[in-house]
């Protein structure tokens, strides 16, 4: 049976303004996983946002930190006036916490939560659990009113680590492992008995903000199993040790970035300084110069091409030839979002002779690693659109891929096919990467075809009638790595499309069963992904760096 069925609970849930894309996230899972429930939001909305107390508190910082916190204004200003030209695909996106569409979902915003109204609005919504995602201190008189009492989600092993902001503080300790914790709400602040926590082991290559994205995933998976125990009858509560790191708040500006910068020079690709000033002198020449020049040609004629970009891993596990950074790929997905016209590659394949006057982008994923499930989130609030092609008969089980086993000697988690429908539910389109990962060069025909008809029956198993089903991506991607008898016998078992990734452009003309994509890893900075998708032709060689080795040389700066 499923969650929840045998009875009807009433929960609130308290959160502030603006809400983050983690609150929505996990309450829209909430919603989703027990759709008996009746839910009351309460959101704290300040009508009055610049109040003698906001400028208090922005005078003190100012005092405190004379020269970070101007910066941090400019760069937050900076933000917001920064053009947008681009377009986005419509079917992907993380809907508002007032668009959630939830018909047992309900939102009260109030200006405060411990005013008399909000207090005898959830008086009267009699609740059986309260739940505090992302929401500023709550009182008792709030906190107590639910019958079995309100928990909070927090974002590191309690008791250390008490404050905020999530992941920061651990990566300036040089802590080894963080996680999340469910705690019953107290008087103190992140001091109450604990209900369950879920550790992670802290990323070689960790940054900040990558760091948080993981911690988000983690959250809320956590949450769902403890309103399932709590469901079930279980209330555990366990009390909290001593602490061992002081409670902290926000970091100041200069300390933050210090700390961003040492983070990111673990991840910066090797060779001299003089040598990496030339490249990007070299690209930002290419960029501003060359690139600008041929938009600008392609805008008069319509012909702008298209980019297919592809990725496989998103993690601070590795640094090699299929591995971007989280933090990492969050920036590219948003300078292309904010520069790129981003398309669905269902809509471009619909119509490939458009014209076109501004640069277009689709996003692919290879594979089926697990971290392709935190990729989509974070191309989810974006509100960008990406195929993701899968493995079928790795996907869902222990095996490793054929190249990890031969470069890392070991397996790279794969995605479940729980996490493939749910990635289908937002909106993503799922393909054919054959069952096995297997070379189509390498094998011989019969093989090979049953390699891709095996896939495209479970894709259509699992998934329902999808047109991506009919879609083909093969293992490898070079000329080399599917032989001419298996391209011509593609339309034959119904594959519409077939894409390489050996690089190259899409113009118009653009052939369907070779479709060319642009690989992107590690040592892409937003520059160098911005040359590449000016034209500049890139041949990286494959590198694998364990955390252990010495940086290796870079291609592309």
């Amino acid at each position: 049976m499923p969650p929840s069925l045998a009875q009807s609970r009433r929960i609130v849930v308290f959160c502030g303004s603006p809400a983050s894309a983690s609150t929505v996230e996990t309450l829209e899972a909430l919603a989703d996983r027990y759709p008996h429930w009746s839910v009351l939001v309460v959101q704290q909305v300040r009508r009055r946002p610049w109040t003698a107390r906001t400028w208090r508190r922005r005078l003190a910082r100012l005092v405190r930190e004379p020269l970070g916190y101007p910066l941090e204004l400019l760069g937050e200003l900076a933000g917001r006036l920064s053009p947008t030209t681009r377009t986005v695909a419509g079917r992907v996106g993380l809907p508002g916490l007032s668009s959630l569409d939830r018909p047992h979902v309900q939102l009260l915003r109030v200006e405060s939560l411990h005013d008399a109204a909000t207090l005898q609005a959830v008086e009267q919504f009699d609740p059986w659990l309260g739940v505090c995602l992302g929401a500023p201190i709550l009182r008792e008189p709030l906190f107590s009113l639910p019958a079995l009492g309100t928990i909070n989600v927090h974002k590191s092993l309690l008791p250390d680590y008490r404050g905020m902001p999530p992941a920061f503080w651990e990566l300036h300790d040089g802590a080894e492992r963080t996680g999340v914790s469910v705690h019953w709400v107290s008087a103190g602040l992140d001091t109450g008995d604990l209900l369950g926590q879920a550790d992670l082991p802290i990323p070689p290559y960790a940054t900040v903000a990558g760091l948080a994205a993981q911690l988000d995933e983690r959250a809320c998976e956590l949450l769902l199993d403890v309103l399932g125990r709590l469901d079930a009858g279980e209330v555990p509560r366990v009390a909290q040790g001593p602490a061992r790191t002081p409670t902290r708040s926000r970091p100041p500006h200069r300390l933050r970035r210090r700390v961003e910068r040492r983070l990111q020079r673990a991840r910066r690709p090797g060779g001299s300084p003089v040598k990496r000033l030339v490249k990007w002198a070299v690209l930002a020449g290419y960029v501003h110069g060359w690139g600008r020049l041929r938009n600008l040609m392609h805008a008069v004629r319509g012909t702008a091409p298209v980019t297919v970009l592809l990725y496989h891993r998103v993690d601070d596990e590795h640094l090699d030839d299929v591995t971007v950074g989280v933090e990492q790929f969050g920036r590219q997905i948003a300078l292309l979002k904010r520069h790129y016209d981003v398309l669905e590659l269902g809509d471009w394949l619909a119509e490939p002779r458009r014209p076109r006057r501004r640069p277009a982008v689709v996003i692919t994923f290879d594979d089926g690693y697990a971290s392709a499930a935190l990729a989509a989130r974070l191309l989810r609030r974006e509100g960008l659109a990406a195929t993701f092609f899968i493995s079928t008969r790795i996907v869902g089980t222990d095996e490793a891929f054929p190249h990890d086993r031969q470069k890392l000697g070991r397996a790279v988690r794969a995605l479940s096919w729980e996490q493939v429908r749910q990635m289908q539910r937002w909106g993503f389109a799922i393909g054919n990467h054959t069952a096995t990962h297997a070379n189509l060069g390498r094998i011989d025909t019969g093989a090979a075809l049953a390699e891709i008809q095996t896939a495209h029956a479970d894709l259509r198993r699992r998934l329902g009638q999808t047109e991506a089903a009919d879609w083909l991506a093969y293992p490898h991607g070079k000329p080399a790595d599917i032989t001419p008898a298996v391209r011509e016998a593609l339309a034959g078992l119904g594959v519409t499309c077939c894409l390489s990734a050996h690089g190259g452009l899409n113009g118009s003309a653009a052939d369907r069963r070779d479709i060319r994509r642009q690989g992107v890893d590690w040592k892409y900075s937003l520059l160098a992904l911005r040359a590449v998708l000016a034209g500049w032709q890139v041949r990286t060689p494959a590198t694998v760096r364990p955390p252990a080795q010495a940086q290796t040389q870079a291609d592309v700066a």
